[in-house]
């Protein structure tokens, strides 16, 4: 009988950690960070945190801009915008100057003069 009596472990699920669900989401594109908000309200609530678009936001950028940065870009409408209205497009268009073949764009870092002009842009 001890033979077919099977041990209960403790289920783990992703939502009951919200600190490990914050660093995988924190990893993700732009495209797959929008589509996880439509998974549960949870991971929606989530996925609207500005510091996780922050950091998409400058993930490309070295150094990271100053912290006199942050109170300009949420003022203008937070992160996310612009994520959606600056970043996004630049990305595209480096990706397709990828695809294209031109190798010596591949490992582009922006510096904090272009991230300052991105983050002034989303007023355009």
């Amino acid at each position: 009988m001890e033979g077919n009596v099977k041990e209960k472990r403790p289920r783990f699920c992703v939502n009951d950690h919200v600190d490990i669900l914050m660093e995988i989401l924190k990893r993700l594109d732009g495209r797959s960070l929008c589509v996880s908000a439509c998974v549960c309200r949870l991971w929606c609530t989530i996925a609207r945190n500005d510091s996780l678009w922050e950091h998409l936001c400058f993930r490309h950028a070295s150094p990271p801009p100053s912290s006199g940065v942050r109170p300009v870009i949420v003022a203008l409408g937070g992160y996310k915008r612009l994520y959606m209205v600056c970043v996004r497009p630049v990305l595209s268009r480096l990706g397709r100057l990828r695809i294209a073949g031109d190798s010596d764009r591949d490992r582009r870092v922006w510096t904090r003069d272009g991230c300052s002009a991105l983050a002034l842009s989303v007023l355009c």
